[in-house]
């Protein structure tokens, strides 16, 4: 796994590096602050398949980085950690909110991150295998790359889209006591089979990117956590006053949905349906076991929802 490193403080760099060699990382690159980073980024033939980013650095630091990482096409699903002294909301908030994976805090347990980069490189394997197979349809069909049904989507141009991983590690830097104020939302596209089937893997990414536009636009809270599993399903993150009316949620995704009926029927694409589950108010187990969260609140849904399926213009 390819490494890039950002940090303002030499010492720690070359402690840092040490780690992730011993750790197995060789193929790591160093940068001292944020125009050193984006110098070596832009310098790179072959792209960074992981970001470790300093928060508080001089000049551009390290939210407004991950920010301007995030914007670059090649890089808009790349991990990227942030680790930094800093551990306050605002700061965990503003990195998830601009696109980090993951939140580290100084100094480094040797641990901790090997756990995380671990499940960082499983991430990196498999987004690896999904655009090999994509690339392989593409240049066997000559048309553009397929989505499978479960497959993940890339919605980084999707304000509040985040990583399935990414929903859970900012989940677990929530803490017991402010994991009370939030709770889940499952949002279900009922006919995705039917919209993956009819209409081709292509289409069915791009309609999935649309819902979630659609949801972005229906949140009002800040910031905006929408993470896609796979299969059509969405999760929420919101807060638990505004999770406990999934029927407003629901009108407001209905609204924006319908605005795409005009252009899909044109295009002869399926108008997604979308239906809103019960919320699933976060635990202290959800913190300790965030992918236990993401799988209770789509179990329920899937057994005891509450829907408002959208309706069609007459």
């Amino acid at each position: 796994m390819k490494i890039l490193a950002v940090d303002d403080d030499p010492d720690f760099l070359a402690i840092f590096e040490m780690l992730l060699k011993d750790l197995g990382y060789s193929d790591v690159t160093l940068a001292v602050s944020g125009e050193d980073a984006l110098w070596k980024i832009a310098g790179e033939s072959k792209p960074f398949d992981c970001f470790i980013l300093d928060i508080q650095m001089p000049g551009i630091d390290g939210i407004e980085l991950c920010r301007r990482i995030r914007a670059l096409p090649e890089y808009q699903d790349t991990p990227i950690t942030m680790n930094t002294v800093v551990s306050d909301r605002d700061h965990i908030d503003r990195a998830f909110a601009v696109g980090a994976t993951d939140y580290l805090t100084k100094p480094i347990n040797e641990v901790e991150i090997q756990a995380r980069l671990g499940v960082l490189q499983k991430l990196v394997d498999a987004r690896r295998k999904q655009q090999a197979r994509s690339t392989e349809q593409s240049v066997s069909q000559a048309s553009p790359p397929t989505v499978g049904f479960m497959d993940s989507v890339p919605m980084k141009r999707v304000d509040g889209a985040i990583d399935q991983i990414a929903l859970c590690n900012y989940i677990q830097t929530l803490g017991f006591f402010r994991s009370r104020s939030i709770a889940l939302v499952a949002v279900q596209v009922t006919n995705a089979r039917h919209i993956h089937e009819m209409d081709g893997g292509a289409v069915f990414g791009e309609v999935m990117i649309d819902v979630a536009t659609c949801l972005s636009d229906s949140l009002n809270c800040s910031p905006k956590m929408i993470a896609y599993l796979g299969g059509g399903t969405f999760v929420c993150l919101l807060p638990r006053d505004d999770a406990m009316r999934t029927e407003s949620l629901s009108q407001n995704v209905s609204r924006y949905v319908m605005e795409f009926e005009t252009v899909y029927g044109e295009l002869d694409i399926t108008l997604p349906n979308i239906e809103v589950g019960p919320p699933l108010l976060c635990r202290p187990v959800h913190v300790k076991n965030p992918s236990r969260a993401l799988e209770e609140v789509a179990a329920a849904f899937r057994s005891t929802h509450v829907h408002f399926p959208v309706e069609r213009l007459a």
